[in-house]
């Protein structure tokens, strides 16, 4: 079974997605107000794109700016974007540190 890779949004052509019907996930990874990894992560469809153009590429980049990254997976035709957010809880192993 093949393994399909994230790439960096500014990574990715334009001539690559071209035709492509995309959707757009945005990805709120929840981190440890401590220790700053992952607790969990929620996803949400937000919306199916085509891109025909240089400017719909363009408008994706655009809105890519206002998350902290972008991912793309070419082969499933997702752009992923992420926000990273604290919402004041703390791993159990991170609470035992303190």
């Amino acid at each position: 079974m093949a393994k399909f890779l994230k790439r960096n949004l500014p990574e990715v052509k334009f001539e690559e997605l071209k035709g492509k019907t995309v959707e757009l996930i945005r990805v709120v990874e929840m981190l440890c107000e401590v220790c700053e990894r992952p607790l969990g992560k929620r996803e949400k469809l937000l919306r199916r794109v085509q891109i025909l153009s240089r400017d719909d590429y363009q408008n994706i980049l655009d809105r890519a700016r206002v998350h902290d990254r972008a991912e793309v997976d070419v082969e499933n035709s997702k752009i992923y974007f992420y926000d990273h957010d604290f919402p004041g809880n703390i791993h159990t192993e991170c609470i035992e540190k303190l």
